[in-house]
């Protein structure tokens, strides 16, 4: 592979506004310093670059405007410094501004007319729809953790069962739904912007729930694929977008590279989940190909370069090879389990959890107490190291009146230590009759060690992970088919060690805010498993404000929580949001109650409680 050998370029950056249909987007600009023209690298989000996501920007985006790019990142419509209100994920209102923001980079005097869009999760999302509109600029993208169809792979349903952390997300997106844009960012009418976003502001769990199947609301959401954009591809194991990161590279028109690693839901540089790899100049290589037309040997590269960890009993993976393979894989061989001719009745009954983690969705490989009855396939021990190299099928025939099945692929050490490699999940429609169906798995890297046994585990309830379930399932003709490949022992892929372009945005400790007084308005529920997080507790410098944001998520037998308080403090500007949303359900109904609480200087602005009902398919 061939780096950027040029010197470092001075970089300026700054804040700008960029006009979109009625509406104005704002953005931060970084790229080298006096006259000239340079590609622009684009990416859309909600989160705020003024200051919630300054600091990842800062350690991101110079590093390629030192290299000869314009590096620009926006907030969407409704979100940080934009005007607008943003009402749900990726609607056409929100494809219309990156258009239009793209299409106003390439006529710029410091911009030569080439485009590529970056993100990750939310941008590569809009990112993945930008691209099927055909923007003329638009010369390459590099994206991550990202999915084609948010019904398929996203936070909300995992083969039509829904999460219980989609309350969750919903209720994070509450929280940033009620921020008010910075005034020393907006301008003076920036509380008359907070009061429209607050006024519009309802749970987005309403539609997802309200559209539980595959139908055109997700559907006119999903990525088309009319786009043959050169495409850098990446996702980490620990992260449930790895699985749709594989089907987009295995449909993408056009040239494609994937690089799927051990980590969570994060850039390939900055993950704690090791090893951290060069990102930056991964992205760089793709750029300097597609957008600068330099011969950097991308096109290389072997389509899929994955990392297959060597577990230990927690499940780490930081152990293991890189691996280079043909995507769609070729020649492959697979171990395949099949058996349960008599029909077997499923678990059914959540058992108990003495604790809710971070990780809401299963995504990331641990140890796993299976009980033994749910144990429906075992291999015998392995006679040599093999390695998991893709996603396993699985197919069997389900009859009965229960509402979902959950599978569990397991790695059953020679002392009987269990850790859960992946899960996948299927909704079921009650019937007597016996019918075939196939359940979804996620992707899974994974070196099977000799001695080492593979087992699926089936459960007619996957809470605290899936939504409550009732009613029974019984299982026969159980087949599952993994793909392996002969394990390696050194590795066949070798990345630059990760960097980043600087120290980012300067934290200091709070100056203005007391943490001891910034607590979550809602008392806790009694007998339920709880998760308490604080993501931000800092000065930041640069615009010497203090941020506080804390929240708690709780969960029990049909129903949820999460609650958020957040403290933004600096002299003259001092503002506290508190949110909470619950959603409960009947065999019938969701019943959904969110409240809204905000203070501008101590002043109640908005005060709302309401609930509402959604049928339950």
């Amino acid at each position: 592979m061939v780096t950027g050998t040029e010197d470092l370029l001075p970089v300026i950056d700054c804040f700008l506004k960029i006009p979109a249909d009625g509406r104005v987007l704002g953005a931060r600009l970084w790229r080298p310093c006096g006259a000239g023209r340079w590609p622009v690298i684009v990416e859309f989000s909600p989160y705020r670059i003024w200051d919630l996501f300054r600091g990842l920007g800062e350690i991101t985006f110079p590093y390629w405007a030192e290299r000869g790019y314009a590096v620009l990142t926006v907030d969407i419509a409704g979100s940080g410094g934009s005007t607008g209100v943003l009402h749900d994920e990726y609607l056409p209102g929100e494809i219309d501004d990156a258009l239009a923001a793209i299409a106003w980079c390439a006529a710029q005097s410091w911009c030569d007319g080439n485009a590529g869009l970056s993100g990750l999760s939310w941008a590569a999302f809009t990112a993945l729809r930008v691209a099927d509109r055909k923007p003329p600029a638009l010369k390459a993208m590099v994206l991550g953790g990202v999915s084609e169809d948010g019904w398929r792979t996203d936070i909300h349903y995992l083969g039509g069962v829904p999460y219980t952390a989609q309350v969750d997300w919903a209720g994070v997106m509450l929280m940033f739904n009620a921020l008010p844009p910075d005034p020393g960012q907006f301008g003076e009418d920036w509380r008359e912007v907070w009061k429209a976003r607050l006024e519009a502001n309802t749970p987005w769990i309403v539609p997802w729930l309200a559209h539980a199947t595959h139908d055109t609301y997700w559907k006119d959401k999903a990525a088309r694929f009319e786009s043959e954009v050169p495409l850098l591809l990446y996702s980490g194991l620990a992260d449930k977008y790895a699985a749709s990161v594989l089907r987009i590279a295995e449909r993408w028109r056009g040239p494609v590279r994937t690089i799927v690693g051990p980590w969570d839901h994060t850039l390939p540089n900055l993950s704690p989940r090791e090893p951290r790899v060069g990102f930056l100049q991964e992205a760089l290589q793709w750029w300097d190909k597609w957008l600068k037309g330099r011969d950097t040997g991308v096109t290389d590269d072997a389509p899929l370069r994955l990392w297959v960890g060597a577990p230990d009993k927690a499940g780490n993976t930081t152990e293991g090879h890189w691996r280079t393979l043909d995507w769609p894989l070729t020649n492959h061989a697979a171990l395949y389990l099949d058996g349960v001719s008599d029909w077997k009745q499923l678990e059914n009954g959540a058992r108990s959890a003495p604790k809710l983690g971070a990780d809401l969705y299963e995504d990331v490989p641990a140890p796993f107490d299976a009980p033994a009855a749910s144990i429906v396939l075992q291999s015998e021990p392995q006679r040599e190291d093999i390695d998991i190299v893709a996603a396993p099928q699985l197919h069997c025939s389900v009859k009965g009146d229960g509402t979902q099945i959950i599978a569990r692929l397991l790695d059953i050490a020679p002392d009987g230590t269990m850790v859960r490699m992946m899960t996948g999940a299927l909704a079921l429609v009650s019937s007597a009759a016996e019918h075939e169906i196939a359940i979804p798995l996620q992707a899974c890297a994974w070196r099977l060690k000799t001695g080492h046994r593979i087992a699926l585990s089936l459960e007619g309830d996957g809470w605290p992970t899936f939504w409550s379930a009732s009613g029974g399932i019984a299982v026969r003709n159980v087949g599952l088919s993994v793909p392996v490949a002969p394990a390696i022992q050194r590795d066949e892929a070798n990345f630059a060690p990760p960097v980043t372009a600087s120290s980012g945005a300067k934290r200091e400790k709070l100056r203005w805010l007391n943490p001891a007084q910034e607590t979550i308005a809602f008392a806790p529920r009694d007998s339920v498993l709880s998760h308490e997080s604080t993501s931000a507790a800092h000065h930041l410098m640069q615009t010497g404000t203090d941020h506080f944001i804390t929240s708690r998520f709780e969960v029990a037998r049909d129903w949820a929580a999460k609650s958020t308080h957040v403290a933004f403090k600096r002299p003259g500007f001092s503002i506290r949001i508190d949110t909470r949303l619950e959603v409960s359900s009947t065999p019938k109904t969701w019943q959904i109650a969110w409240t809204i609480r905000a203070t501008d200087s101590g002043r109640v602005i908005h005060d709302c409680d309401r609930q509402t009902e959604v049928p339950r398919v």
